[in-house]
């Protein structure tokens, strides 16, 4: 329970970095956040589905 909630929180942390650096940024020095924010955004989504299924990931 705990590991899912921490992976929420980083995943969704990474996410906001990622778009913030994505936006702030000019075009090629953008690539960082282009694919930091889909990265924090998948482990949010995997955090989330450890937290309501747990016995699916083996916990």
């Amino acid at each position: 329970m705990v590991l899912g909630l921490l992976m929420v929180i980083a995943g969704l942390a990474l996410a906001i970095v990622g778009v913030r650096l994505a936006l702030e940024r000019g075009r090629p020095v953008n690539l960082g956040g282009a694919l930091l924010a889909p990265t924090g955004l998948a482990l949010a989504l995997l955090g989330a589905a450890r937290l309501l299924s747990p016995g699916f990931f083996g916990g």
